[in-house]
């Protein structure tokens, strides 16, 4: 089973993930690169969709309301997100402004006609997680804080020489106040350019899914899919990495599951230890 891809930076739409093509039942991601004046026009369809200004500035037009100057970080480690949530049955057009623009685009499969939405840098809900040797900085941009149906959409900054998505988590099973289900993905991106990260894979013995054990190194623009199992990411010294999770399932809610055998780093105390 493939679990990683690379988005090759074209210009124009790209669409990176299916159910059609990719081992999920729920993910539909893409993303658009344009230059400065150049347009993409589309139709939700009968899905609520996504856009995350990724960097760049544009406009985005849903049916007849018009936003303008939207975006504007140099790239994902310059500020918070800017996101607009595009209902179904909708048109809408994103047009690059100076310097261009790239836009993560997050497609749900939904019955109800939610309002249009945007979510600027201020709206975005910021938090620090974790602690010595597994800290981050986790932006909820379409979180609980907004409207949707399905979509849960944020970005993670994990900080260099840290692990990130730590202790393990799973949301895979339905399980009453513990667990929902939701497939996931990551995309990357890497500071500097040329660093890497790792992300883990795995299932315990007995998951219902069946065995999952891998590791991969993940570089700018790599795109990971999780459908299933824990799946913790590492930062190396010097190099600080970045992803865009995406989440979809039948229920939108937030329950990460922690792998029991780590969980405990949560609550102990910082220990400074010696060896020989």
């Amino acid at each position: 089973m493939k679990l990683k891809y690379h988005y090759d930076a074209a210009p124009g739409y790209s669409r990176l993930v299916t159910p059609q093509t990719h081992p999920v039942k729920w993910l539909d991601f893409a993303m658009l690169k344009l230059e400065e004046g150049g347009h993409y026009q589309a139709e939700s369809e009968g899905n609520e969709i996504g856009l995350v200004i990724l960097t760049g500035t544009c406009s985005i037009q849903v049916n007849e309301q018009v936003f303008e100057n939207l975006g504007g970080r140099a790239s994902v480690f310059d500020g918070r997100a800017t996101g607009v949530y595009v209902p179904r049955q909708a048109a809408f057009v994103v047009e690059a402004q100076a310097g261009g623009v790239e836009v993560a685009l997050c497609r749900c499969q939904a019955d109800q006609a939610l309002p249009v939405q945007v979510v600027r840098p201020e709206d975005v809900v910021a938090r620090e997680v974790g602690g010595v040797g597994f800290k981050r900085y986790v932006h909820d941009i379409f979180g609980l804080q907004m409207q949707a149906e399905h979509m849960i959409v944020g970005e993670t900054f994990t900080l260099a020489s840290n692990w990130s998505s730590f202790p393990p988590h799973k949301h895979d099973q339905e399980l009453a106040g513990d667990e929902v289900v939701l497939e996931e993905l990551y995309l990357y991106k890497v500071r500097p350019l040329e660093g890497f990260g790792l992300q883990c894979m795995y299932s315990r013995p007995g998951s219902p899914h069946g065995e999952l054990d891998e590791a991969m190194i993940v570089r700018n623009d790599d795109v990971t899919v999780i459908p299933y199992g824990y799946h913790p990411v590492s930062a190396p010294p010097g190099y600080d990495v970045y992803y865009l999770w995406f989440l979809n399932g039948p229920r939108r809610q937030m329950h990460p599951n922690d792998d029991p055998a780590y969980a405990w780093i949560k609550t102990a105390p910082e220990e400074q230890r010696v060896y020989p």
